[in-house]
């Protein structure tokens, strides 16, 4: 098992004060999101870890941790990102992190080891942290329906209707390597090569509807937050 960390980002919503460092670089009593979640991953047990930088990439030299660059940050996200580490994806089973979210590392084993080929990590009771992120949550929350077995059926599209909501994703995956080669099939096939700001929920209910790889989903019980912008920075001051 490997974890990779997705750091490229600037993080432009943020005031300036907080955007001259990547996202990750955010601190919380005194530690940053990054040294959480290195912290959380060694915890854990898994020892090779890697960031996929960006924006001032050698910030992360102190870490001492392999790196994959994503030299088109500005332009990109977080699948471009992904693809620029495909040779730890197509090989290992791994961990895959967003750097800009804070969560209970120790939380996640049903993640850790699951066997399926795609395994989500998802909030079912979202509701209460996007009422504090936003005033109306479906302004901003996605489809999200999970069967009783636990496989994904719909994600990522927009709706006004929370019972097309059964949880939101959280930006933390388990690929093996069968699922990271079907992605890449998946987005190579059904997505234009020049386009380099598709969303991995995109690419995600394409696999779905095309019914060879399944996608699950692994319940989160805990505490978490996305920093997207000033608001969210508030709540996590606030709220951990």
């Amino acid at each position: 098992m490997r974890a990779l960390i997705l750091a490229a980002g600037r993080g432009s919503r943020l005031p300036n004060y907080l955007s001259r460092n990547p996202k990750c670089f955010i601190k919380l009593r005194k530690k940053s999101l990054i040294d959480y979640q290195i912290e959380s991953f060694n915890k854990m047990g898994i020892s090779h870890l890697s960031i996929v930088t960006g924006y001032k990439k050698n910030l992360f030299k102190k870490f001492k941790l392999k790196t994959f660059f994503n030299k088109n940050w500005k332009k990109t996200n977080m699948v471009y990102s992904l693809l620029k580490a495909d040779k730890w994806l197509s090989k290992y089973d791994c961990l895959v992190s967003y750097g800009d979210i804070f969560y209970a590392g120790n939380k996640i084993n049903q993640l850790i080891h699951s066997k399926k080929p795609i395994t989500l990590l998802y909030d079912p009771n979202w509701k209460k942290l996007w009422k504090k992120r936003f005033k109306d949550p479906l302004k901003d929350a996605e489809t999200f329906k999970i069967k009783k077995n636990y496989q994904i059926f719909e994600i990522g599209k927009k709706t006004n209707k929370y019972s097309n909501i059964q949880g939101q994703y959280m930006g933390v995956i388990k690929f093996r390597p069968k699922g990271w080669i079907y992605f890449k099939k998946i987005l190579y096939e059904k997505f234009d090569k020049k386009s380099k700001n598709m969303y991995l929920t995109d690419v995600f209910q394409k696999i779905i509807e095309s019914n060879k790889v399944l996608i699950y989903g692994v319940k989160y019980n805990s505490k978490w937050m996305e920093i997207d912008n000033f608001n969210d920075f508030k709540i996590l001051k606030k709220n951990f």
